[in-house]
């Protein structure tokens, strides 16, 4: 006879275990947060869940097959097929839940939560779906990130993981992580503290990731400055120590780095470290920060060389000193203009000048040859490696309407000779990055010259000056020297040494090369 409360006691039973198995199901999923135990837990979960629901098939082939010989089947006489299929229905039918929802609605549940929690703005312009695995997430292509109603950047495909301990409800649904991926920023001064504004968000406690993400900085005239490529950013929450972070590995004219910032939650400040192993660079700085100015110390360390610089940020003015003070400058925002005297005590030629380093990316991507940007640098270099004959270089670098010039070009070699240029101009073309202008020669010391390049002495004739045009190759390390005046006079014989020497391959910064030059040049010109 068959027994109803048996049978209602025996499902009550069941309806316990059932919710005990969500429940640990749902401390697996949790658990598998951790970085130890990540996604291992679930992907183990599913595999054991997909062995049962092959042996569950197995089982009903068999008492198939009985049914069909023996005419006795009983649903009842295997009671843990009966509770794995009720447990397979309900799990399945709670994770797939949200696929029913209505998808308007969702698109409102999501912006509005994104909003809240993350302070960022987005706009859908496709679909959106629902997938299960590696855990439950709605995803959409072509969503739109805004900032105060403008576009600020398009993500091509965006997840956003959703909680699994609350999918029978579309009100009780909530965001867990975000992934924008395939992102184009368009940045520029008025909208860069999008970043700031996310980082400052106290409430990210899960993650935000942008992937594989491009962006393009432009000025006021929506004109191009730089471009930067990033492979993630991640923004989190480290719980432990109460810090928001900011992780990112990026690339920028054409050198990559790593950047790791952290804000403390109590005061505010900021931690920040910028590396780059290409150009050995290492930045390291605290930030404070009021109302009205922000000023800290950061640490520097670039080609094994280290310095600590002082700034201070207030009335969009920054002015920065080294703690060694050869360092000094000022920082206008807007408009952007920067003053600055820099003093080096050595330097090499071919770091700076070597076709993979900073400068040379920098002269590279044209960022310099912006017509908004203005700026005067002086420079002064005590001494040049392997010129160690040079000595007092000064350097005045011009940013002016889109061209660099260099102007008040004086350097010293060996206490007899003094070297100037008051118009030298960058040019980046097609055939390659160029300085142009015109170079003097003042001797000062003509017999101290002669003697060190062993010059005969019926070859040394008395003269104070010689000009030059020149144009030097930064792409070949190349010197192309024309128009050559003596004392202002042309000389023939040494119009046609110069063509030589310039339709030849020589490089005149080889020590020897210059030497055996120097002697013909004097010969020459001696008859």
């Amino acid at each position: 006879m068959f027994n109803l409360n048996f049978y209602k006691k025996k499902f009550q039973k069941l309806l316990l275990s059932i919710n005990k198995i969500i429940e640990s199901f749902f401390a697996e999923l949790s658990r598998s947060k951790s970085p130890k135990n990540k996604r291992t837990p679930i992907k183990k979960k599913f595999i054991r869940l997909d062995h049962k629901i092959e042996s569950f098939f197995d089982k009903f082939r068999e008492f198939k097959k009985y049914n069909q010989s023996k005419n006795k089947f009983n649903i009842f006489e295997n009671k843990k097929v009966l509770v794995f299929v009720i447990i397979f229905l309900l799990i399945s039918t709670y994770f797939i839940l949200p696929s029913f929802y209505n998808r308007d609605e969702i698109k409102i549940l999501l912006k509005n939560q994104i909003s809240k929690k993350y302070k960022i703005e987005v706009k859908f312009n496709e679909k959106i779906s629902y997938n299960l695995l590696p855990k439950p997430y709605f995803y959409t292509k072509n969503l739109d990130i805004l900032h105060k109603e403008k576009i600020l950047g398009n993500s091509s495909h965006t997840k956003f993981y959703i909680s699994p301990a609350n999918l029978l409800s579309l009100k009780k649904i909530k965001i867990q992580d975000l992934i924008f991926n395939k992102t184009e920023f368009e940045i520029n001064a008025n909208n860069i503290n999008f970043f700031k504004k996310v980082l400052n968000n106290a409430k990210i406690v899960n993650e935000v990731f942008f992937k594989n993400s491009k962006l393009f900085y432009k000025d006021e005239e929506n004109e191009l400055l730089f471009l930067l490529k990033s492979d993630i950013l991640k923004y989190f929450y480290d719980e432990k120590n109460e810090l928001k972070k900011i992780k990112s590995s990026f690339e920028i004219f054409k050198i990559p780095f790593k950047l790791d910032v952290s804000q403390n939650v109590i005061d505010q400040n900021n931690n920040i470290k910028l590396t780059s192993k290409k150009i050995r660079l290492d930045i390291e700085t605290s930030i404070k920060q009021s109302e009205t100015e922000v000023d800290g110390i950061f640490d520097v360390e670039l080609l094994n060389k280290s310095n600590s610089f002082k700034y201070l940020i207030k009335n969009d003015i920054l002015n920065f000193i080294s703690e060694d003070k050869n360092f000094i400058g000022q920082l206008n925002f807007k408009p952007f203009y920067l003053s600055s005297d820099l003093n080096f005590n050595y330097i090499s030629r071919k770091k700076v000048l070597k076709s993979d380093t900073l400068i040379i990316d920098l002269l590279d991507s044209e960022l310099l040859n912006n017509a908004n940007l203005n700026a005067v640098i002086n420079v002064k270099i005590s001494k040049i490696d392997k010129f160690e004959y040079f000595t007092n270089f000064i350097l005045e670098i011009q940013l002016s309407d889109g061209k660099i010039f260099m102007s008040n070009f004086d350097v010293d070699w060996n206490e007899s000779l003094s070297i100037k240029s008051s118009d030298i101009e960058f040019v980046n073309d097609k055939d390659g990055k160029k300085l142009i202008g015109e170079i003097v020669f003042n001797f000062n010391d003509v017999e101290k010259f002669f003697r060190y390049f062993q010059v005969k002495r019926n070859y040394r004739n008395v003269f104070k000056e010689i000009k030059s045009d020149f144009i030097y190759d930064l792409t070949k390390d190349k010197l192309i020297l024309n128009n050559i005046k003596i004392d202002n006079v042309s000389n023939q014989n040494i119009k046609v040494l110069i063509d030589q020497y310039n339709k030849g391959n020589k490089n005149l910064f080889n020590k020897v090369i210059f030497r055996n030059f120097v002697k013909k040049f004097f010969q020459i010109y001696a008859g």
